[in-house]
């Protein structure tokens, strides 16, 4: 909880200077791509923190200077082969390609969700600017294990990223960003990189 208040006082931070203009503010539009990577947890069992790959399309509306409205779109997956087996003492293990431990009984993890967020931006030079978004996640989820469903789960979690992004005079960006998914009792950390495009 910690986390989103400090997401909300530094979106306002941001949007504060610019509001003066908002007048002379034209309408804009941009539409973006990330892919990340990073880990999750489940119910406080951890995954290797390197084996979960992301994939988020999304649509900016600014209705002021330095506030976006976000809607998008998100996907992920194991991207490492999870696989378990019995090990001597006859209790099921699961490792991830590099054979490191990882504390989730499940070999495949599958996650969609839709994302609605409020994004902050401020400018720090005229190509340059640092970014934080909060919003509502909307998550379907499931784990398997040798191709049976073990956990099912949808629900309304809490979406946040923060990040910086430059961008040329044409309209096209490049961003990095850290998202956070707390999602009931899965938690979902990546590091992002994308592009988007101004219009």
């Amino acid at each position: 909880m910690k986390f989103v208040n400090y997401m909300m006082a530094t979106m306002i931070a941001f949007a504060g200077p610019t509001m003066v203009n908002a007048e002379q503010m034209k309408t804009q539009h941009s539409i973006g791509l990330q892919v990340g990577g990073g880990g999750l947890e489940y119910k406080g069992k951890d995954t290797d923190n390197q084996g979960v790959g992301t994939s988020y399309l999304y649509y900016n509306y600014q209705f002021m200077p330095g506030l976006y409205l976000e809607a998008g779109l998100l996907g992920a997956e194991d991207v490492e082969d999870w696989q378990c087996k019995n090990n001597a003492g006859g209790s099921l293990e699961c490792f991830n390609d590099d054979t490191e431990h990882v504390e989730l009984l499940a070999d495949d993890f599958d996650f969609g969700s839709v994302i609605v967020a409020l994004k902050g931006e401020l400018k720090v030079s005229k190509r340059n600017a640092f970014y934080a978004k909060i919003g509502a996640e909307f998550y379907d989820y499931q784990f398997d294990l040798e191709r049976e469903k073990i956990v099912d789960e949808d629900g309304t979690g809490i979406y946040a990223e923060a990040g910086w992004q430059y961008r040329w005079d044409a309209g096209i960006g490049l961003n990095a960003g850290f998202q956070m998914h707390n999602l009931g009792d899965l938690d979902m950390s990546t590091f992002n990189i994308g592009v988007s495009y101004l219009f």
